[in-house]
């Protein structure tokens, strides 16, 4: 799970992608809950193995998203996105909602 900030519109992850591509990709990006989806073309680049993937996704805290990346009909990386402005050493899902007295 990658975690990214509500507060920006663009975002930088970086994975170690099943295959490395070489061509175009193609984002897939599904909302999780209501099962809405949109694709895009993210771009990319590779250093020292690891790949940073750029793309564009507007979200609010407490969303959550799935994409798969693909290259052609070969998928090169899946996971699921979390929106939040905690840091994610300091994530509690709980956060603000119970008051102990």
């Amino acid at each position: 799970m990658k975690v990214l900030l509500p507060t920006n519109s663009t975002h930088t992850i970086s994975i170690l992608p099943r295959i490395y591509p070489v061509g175009a990709l193609s984002l897939k990006i599904v909302k999780e809950g209501v099962n809405t989806s949109e694709t895009s073309i993210p771009t990319y680049s590779i250093a020292n193995g690891v790949m940073s993937l750029n793309f564009g996704l507007v979200g609010s805290e407490g969303q959550k998203f799935t994409i798969k990346l693909t290259e052609g009909t070969t998928v090169v990386y899946r996971c699921k996105l979390f929106f939040t402005s905690q840091t994610p050493e300091n994530y509690k899902q709980t956060n603000n909602l119970y008051t102990y007295a």
